[in-house]
């Protein structure tokens, strides 16, 4: 349902923007599940409810026809209230794609199946390169880092960020995308240049906002509304879904002592009305939380908070619900990885003394309750809290809440010295850092820390027979002084 909503989204913006006009027939559905990844009835869905919507007719014969006639200005009013009711948010989008996705992008192509490369470099050969391709060839690249949520993330941004260019008349970013950085990319990879390739990307990311910035001020005269559509992205939207939310709120308010252990949470009812949810939302989450071995509900007393020294112990790591948010974790660490060192770069350096001194203090409280296993998501709830777009701030704050989920792996942690031991040190060292103000020495310290723990969690995944976390690619990093491997074993 999620791609099938994308599907929608972006044919109707075509469609509104002028790109299909009445009379014009659509792709067919098999050539649109080709293009956007996804499968036939996935399409299918999408082009039903563009018919049940009135946009499109669909005949055996025929195929897709386009039925809703907008006239030129009728098109124009809708590229101008597009993009005025989102300027904000695409400019802001615009600055945060390279910390969040340079590197998993340089990453994704650099350990992409040939295949790839091939048709790409055939399409080039044939002119048949159209503006939606470099996209399809970054999203198969991104798929070699074996992440859905990434997957997920970078689909919501499509939508949009990217599709709406790619309708939008005399627009300058689809001419940009095949004529240039798509050759460009591609170029690098077949001579396996990956150096370039990570300059390429940097600088083309670097150009989108510029790029952006100059459509404004050419192409949209309509004054912006008070009221902006913001970019929003979230794991966890659908009605079915709710209790992972609900739980994942428990889970962290457990983590960081709002319930302390061996206390009672509140009752079914009191949690359903003040978290606005149906008693048996709670009850599944409840039952969520049993299996990760945060909780144990007995009967007519409640449900109890467990000593987190022994969640590995209580933890049902055979329930698949519990397997499967385990996953959403670690695919979340994996993400964290490849982006903290770049957005904590951009957000340290924007930070004045007063900022570094907030966060320090932020910070001071992993000491101070002597948890230092939670260093590494305090540091990035810092990234947070102070990242100068709004993007970012989204973003993390979703991947954050899927990283409680670890707390399953919690126990297995405390028994690891070494963890603890450069646990210690990193918090140290960035507690220095942000007292000196050396952004550097910050940013390379938490990207050494989120990598150590990454291939930590992956190890105990795989030895707790979660196999499908090995999927999980993480390239080579240049760290000073680390060595590590490029799929955690």
């Amino acid at each position: 349902m999620e791609r099938c909503q994308i599907v929608y989204n972006v044919l109707k913006t075509h469609i509104q923007f002028g790109a299909y006009r009445c009379g014009h027939t659509l792709p067919t559905m098999e050539q649109s599940a080709c293009d956007f990844l996804v499968s036939l009835d996935t399409v299918r869905s999408a082009y039903l409810r563009l018919q049940q919507e009135g946009y499109i007719t669909l005949s055996t014969n025929v195929g897709s026809v386009v039925v809703r006639d907008y006239s030129e200005s009728e098109i124009e009013e809708n590229v101008q209230r597009f993009y005025s009711e989102r300027k904000h948010a695409l400019i802001d989008m615009s600055k945060s794609l390279h910390p969040l996705l340079g590197r998993a992008q340089w990453a994704g192509l650099k350990n992409a199946p040939p295949a790839i490369y091939a048709r790409t470099k055939q399409q080039k050969i044939e002119h048949t390169l159209n503006p939606s391709n470099p996209f399809q060839f970054i999203i198969q690249a991104f798929d070699s880092l074996g992440n859905d949520l990434l997957l997920r993330l970078l689909w919501q941004i499509f939508t949009f960020y990217e599709a709406p260019f790619l309708s939008t008349p005399q627009n300058p970013w689809g001419a940009f995308a095949v004529n240039e950085y798509a050759p460009r990319y591609l170029d690098f990879c077949l001579k396996k240049d990956w150096d370039s390739l990570r300059k390429s990307i940097c600088d083309v990311q670097e150009s989108l906002s510029p790029i952006l910035c100059r459509f404004y001020e050419e192409r949209i005269t309509a004054p912006v509304p008070q009221r902006q559509i913001s970019f929003a992205w979230s794991s966890y939207e659908k009605a079915s879904q709710i209790c992972y939310t609900l739980a994942m709120d428990l889970l962290t308010e457990i983590s960081l002592g709002h319930y302390p252990e061996h206390t009672l949470l509140p009752s079914l009812s009191k949690l359903s009305r003040e978290r606005n949810v149906s008693v048996s939302t709670v009850r599944r989450a409840l039952a969520l939380l049993n299996g990760i071995g945060a909780v144990k509900s007995e009967k007519r007393i409640g449900t109890r908070v467990l000593s987190f020294h022994k969640t590995s112990e209580n933890c049902d790591f055979t329930n698949p619900v519990v397997r499967k948010r385990l996953l959403d974790m670690a695919r979340s660490m994996q993400i964290l990885t490849l982006s903290c060192r770049e957005v904590s770069e951009c957000t340290m350096s924007a930070l004045d003394a007063a900022g570094r001194q907030s966060c320090r203090e932020h910070l001071s409280t992993v000491e101070q309750r002597q948890v230092y296993e939670l260093v590494t998501y305090n540091a990035l709830e810092l990234l947070r809290l102070f990242a100068p777009y709004e993007a970012i701030r989204t973003v993390y704050g979703e991947l954050l809440r899927q990283f409680f989920w670890g707390y399953a792996l919690r126990s297995i942690w405390k028994k690891d010295s070494g963890q603890i031991s450069l646990s210690k040190s990193c918090f140290h060292t960035l507690m220095n850092s942000l007292e000196t103000g050396n952004t550097a020495c910050f940013s390379e310290t938490l990207e050494g820390l989120l990598i150590s723990e990454f291939n930590f969690t992956i190890r105990n995944l795989v030895q707790l027979g979660i196999g499908e976390a090995q999927k999980l690619l993480i390239p080579e990093l240049s760290i000073a002084g680390s060595n590590l491997p490029r799929r955690p074993l």
